[in-house]
């Protein structure tokens, strides 16, 4: 029996040293389970003059002065177009939740809300000459 238990026991010290060297082989316990995506939430979208499409970097588009229904946790992008203007692109990103960070529940809040843009007019293309207004020149009446 002895020689059993020397055999078992070098079996079993054998083992452990081999599960020092499996130790980036053993899989982590802290898990990622994919998250849902978080719920959709709307942020007012502004610009001057209005009539404006804005159009955000994750799809949805409206006309200004409207309502941007996304569904992104990440910063994203909102571009104003009107013709005679110049485009303008404004940065949104989430503002931080208050209370429980893993309730998902809860819609984002946007910042800035409402996005604003001052839409400025396009300069006139070099090379082209605005028409010349007409001179109209009172002459004197003729005396009779």
């Amino acid at each position: 029996m002895g020689r059993v238990t020397g055999v078992a026991g070098v079996a079993l010290f054998g083992i452990g040293l081999a599960g020092c060297g499996m130790s980036s082989w053993i899989p982590s316990w802290d898990l990622k389970f994919p998250s849902a995506p978080p719920p959709a939430s709307t942020v007012q979208v502004e610009s001057e003059p209005a009539g404006a499409d804005a159009k955000s970097s994750t799809g949805p588009s409206c006309r200004t002065p409207c309502s941007l229904t996304v569904a992104t946790a990440d910063p994203f992008t909102v571009t104003f177009t009107l013709t005679g203007y110049e485009s303008q692109t404004v940065p949104v990103a989430p503002r931080p939740r208050g209370g429980d960070p893993r309730d998902s529940s809860e819609a984002l809040k946007f910042d800035p809300d409402p996005v604003y843009a001052q839409l400025e007019p396009t300069a006139p293309a070099k090379g082209k000459k605005r028409p010349a207004a007409k001179k109209t020149s009172a002459a004197p009446a003729a005396p009779k």
